[in-house]
């Protein structure tokens, strides 16, 4: 009972590692990149095209942004020393909180430590048992942990139907106490774009809240970059959660 070697998913791994090993699969995972996350990657000295990158913009390694960073770790140090909520908060915390809730012209705005604890804590936080969630089936991993950890009902809609959407909103919106929309702007993996104005016009008739990840829209969608209200007109203050 205390040794890892006999672990059910470890052994499990072992024996898919040696399926690999015998057919002469690569490993994906935990591969070495010699050098700055771009739309080209090296590994071991071989240049691959590189389709696990969100750099849409090629900012990433641009002298401005390093310059910039360069000044940071200057004034601030390599670390706050403990997370905010314990050590306190320094000037860029809120220079970059303000400047997102401006673009999306919102009260205010909270940065998190990455995409995926965002979603987690937010939707885990602010719902509960007595709440329906209903998010788009192809929803990022952080989504669906959120609305698990709330405790809520959760339930997936099929991927931009919104009709089928509406169908789930009649059963089950009744019975629930609060309940959630929420869905990607742009979608990570397919790239394709939520239907916006008709998810706000459902929240709008059933009583819901509305949650738009932009992890993918920001700076590629709109005219100005402004992501996915920019993208279809629509003002930015009828989705309660950017």
């Amino acid at each position: 009972m205390t040794n890892f070697e006999e672990f059910p998913a470890l052994k499990q791994l072992r024996m898919e590692q040696e399926v690999a090993r015998r057919a002469g699969i690569l490993n994906p995972f935990f591969l070495c990149h010699d050098g700055i996350a771009k739309a080209e990657t090296s590994i071991g000295g071989v240049k691959y095209l590189n389709f696990s990158t969100y750099d849409y913009l090629d900012l990433n390694g641009h002298p401005a942004l390093e310059e910039a960073a360069i000044d940071a770790l200057r004034r601030y140090g390599t670390s706050a020393s403990a997370s905010r909520l314990v050590s306190g908060e320094r000037p860029p915390h809120r220079a970059l909180e303000k400047q997102l809730a401006d673009i999306y012209d919102a009260e205010d705005c909270i940065v998190y430590v990455s995409g995926h604890a965002t979603n987690v804590s937010t939707i885990g936080k602010l719902f509960g048992p007595q709440d329906v969630i209903f998010h788009d089936q192809l929803s990022h991993n952080s989504i669906v942990m959120g609305s698990i950890a709330s405790s809520a009902k959760r339930i997936s809609f099929p991927h931009n139907d919104t009709e089928a959407l509406e169908r789930l909103l009649k059963e089950h919106r009744p019975k629930a106490q609060r309940a959630l929309i929420v869905t990607e702007g742009v979608f990570s993996m397919d790239g394709n774009i939520a239907d916006l104005p008709g998810l706000i016009r459902l929240k709008k008739e059933w009583g819901c809240f509305l949650m738009v990840d932009e992890a993918h829209a920001l700076g590629v969608l709109g005219k100005s970059g402004r992501g996915t209200h920019e993208h279809f007109g629509i003002n930015p203050k009828d989705v309660d959660l950017w």
